[in-house]
């Protein structure tokens, strides 16, 4: 009898051992495809700057604006335009990238059920969970700015064609000024889903 619990614990024991070698590897796994998605996001810095950089180049165009020299108004106005074309094309490159980001985040997902520890994969799916989070906050953040491109392009397409209608101009205006409120909103939420993906991936570090 001794000898049978003997053995009986043995293999317990081996169980238990094999139980936490999976879930350090499924962990492991995980991370490593979400540092994959990181990686994805690297050029985020770089076109974050060059967005900023035009921001402030069409800031610089809307204030020498001052409706009296009706050609000027024209010529900046395009000038604006293009500076839109230009976002508009940034921008691209950030949304590609998210996505590129994302699909590598799914291939983590997979390892998620295959951790037995509760208390492990609790951790893990808190930051699973915050992952999405942040992806979700991120579209939403950039329906609003591409919003706010496409009513810029049109309020300034139609001052670059001289003999606007000022009521109308106060329109777009308004409608442009509204879609940034939406938009300083969205892209907060967006920095604290991206801080809370910070906090929880260093949780799930300290597992491996």
């Amino acid at each position: 009898m001794k000898l049978k619990y003997g053995i009986g614990a043995v293999l317990a024991s081996t169980l238990l051992v094999a139980g936490c070698t999976t879930d350090k590897g499924e962990i492991k796994a995980y991370n490593k495809n979400i540092q994959s998605a990181f990686d994805e996001e690297k050029s985020l810095t770089s076109v974050g700057k060059k967005l900023n950089k035009l921001e402030e180049k069409k800031q610089e165009l809307v204030q020498n604006i001052d409706g009296k020299d009706e050609q000027k108004v024209k010529e900046t106005s395009n000038k604006v335009v293009k500076n839109v074309d230009d976002r508009q094309q940034q921008f691209k490159k950030e949304q590609d990238a998210m996505a590129k980001s994302e699909k590598e985040f799914k291939k983590a997902e997979k390892h998620i059920g295959k951790i037995e520890n509760k208390k492990k994969k609790k951790e893990v799916k808190q930051l699973n969970d915050a992952m999405k989070d942040k992806y979700k906050a991120h579209d939403k953040y950039a329906e609003v700015y591409e919003n706010i491109m496409k009513k810029e392009k049109d309020m300034f397409n139609y001052t670059a064609k001289g003999q606007v209608d000022q009521n109308t101009i106060n329109e777009k205006s308004k409608s442009v000024s509204k879609a940034y409120k939406e938009m300083n909103k969205a892209f907060k939420d967006y920095s604290k889903a991206t801080n809370k993906v910070k906090t929880e991936k260093a949780d799930v570090d300290s597992l491996a």
